[in-house]
């Protein structure tokens, strides 16, 4: 089973779900907001979170994440993410997000 996260309502799976419907891809590249080197892995889940509600998702398979180099900036990194934004079957997004939930009580 791919690692799977709780951000927002939206679940984080870094692999695919076979019972999930794929409504699009979304992504998020902080590098060129303004504070990027002050932003985190929560900032990129965050917009993607929004994105995919947008979408009418409740989950986000295939998701990457990283940090990357600005090129004109010397010391300064920006996270990015990427995924593909998909709904679950209540009872399994139910059941996913109760698994995240018992693994970190």
């Amino acid at each position: 089973m791919a690692y799977t996260t709780l951000y927002n309502d939206i679940v984080f799976i870094e692999g695919n779900n076979e019972d999930a419907n794929i409504v699009g891809n979304i992504n998020s590249d902080l590098s060129f907001k303004i504070g990027a080197q002050l932003k985190n892995l929560n900032d990129v889940k965050q917009d993607m979170a929004i994105k995919a509600k947008a979408l009418g998702a409740n989950c986000i398979l295939d998701f990457t994440y990283g940090q990357k180099s600005r090129w004109l900036a010397i010391d300064d990194v920006a996270f990015y993410g990427k995924g593909k934004a998909a709904i679950l079957p209540s009872n399994i997004y139910e059941e996913l997000v109760n698994k995240v939930k018992n693994r970190h009580s």
